[in-house]
């Protein structure tokens, strides 16, 4: 064990301050303010934000392979079991789109292509950044300084996805609302369901579809909608199948194993005093 792997199992706290600080540096480049020098159009705003993000991610990508977390990133088939341990996240992130009101005749969706294009693209770089940092490194750095049981494992889940619910507190700086509060909590929610869906599996990539899938229906309406969203059976039908996919997620996560992930993400790996591992 040597250099930024060392350092961030040494002064573990330090180094997710650091990771934090970054993030937040990451999330203001005003890539908006960027997009309005070139017209400011909707599909230019979204293209300016996806390049922005994607190379903000760039930092965190190499944090991960420098902290000893490579295999995160490892493309390999996924197991039945992992995949059926993420399908309710997977519905969760489903249900965020708007079908409910667009069945009912209370909402239609339709915009150019260009712009949903360019709009998927930008939830794709939202997701990647946020669970590069989030579950990528914020997360087994919780998991490494927590004990190795199943308490440990909740407690880093909880510290982890707090820390990101409380990063979007940041909105406030655009103007205060009441609905800012509301996105910590869900964003706590979600990330909690990412972290699950990274110890299923041991891999980043399947958070980050889970991730790019609940942005790309949240933000649907924003952007192309026309009506009302928020209809009374919408929000029935959000909170039993949130209730319902929540209970399964938590009953999978204890009945789970996670020794392999982390022996995978090289987190029994401990520094010596003299910077060797044991």
């Amino acid at each position: 064990m040597k250099g930024l792997e060392l350092s961030a199992k040494k002064s573990t706290v330090s180094m997710i301050l650091t990771v934090l600080l970054y993030a937040v540096g990451a999330f203001s480049v005003p890539y908006e303010k960027i997009a309005e020098l070139f017209g400011g159009t909707d599909e230019t705003v979204f293209a300016f934000g996806f390049i922005c993000k994607v190379i903000c991610s760039l930092l965190p990508v190499y944090l991960i392979f420098q902290f000893g977390f490579s295999k995160i990133l490892k493309i390999k088939p996924l197991e039945s079991k992992g995949l059926l341990f993420c399908i309710p996240a997977l519905v969760v992130a489903v249900d965020n789109f708007p079908f409910a009101p667009i069945i009912l005749g209370n909402m239609s969706i339709n915009g150019p292509f260009l712009k949903i294009i360019t709009y998927l693209l930008f939830c794709f770089s939202i997701a990647l950044l946020e669970e590069s940092v989030f579950r990528g490194i914020i997360f087994p750095l919780c998991l490494y300084k927590t004990s190795r049981d199943k308490r440990g494992t909740f407690l880093a889940v909880i510290i982890s996805s707090a820390i990101f619910g409380a990063t979007h507190l940041l909105n406030l700086f655009g103007g205060f609302s009441p609905v800012v509060f509301l996105q910590v909590g869900y964003s706590f929610l979600i990330g909690c369901m990412c972290c699950l869906t990274a110890l299923f599996t041991g891999r980043l990539w399947y958070p980050i579809i889970i991730h790019f899938v609940f942005d790309a229906g949240g933000f649907l309406s924003d952007y192309f909608g026309q009506g009302v969203l928020w209809t009374a059976e919408n929000v029935v039908l959000t909170i039993i199948i949130s209730v319902i996919c929540a209970a399964i997620l938590a009953v999978l996560f204890f009945k789970n194993d996670y020794s392999s992930i982390f022996d995978e993400w090289k987190l029994n790996d401990f520094p010596k005093k003299n910077g060797n591992t044991d």
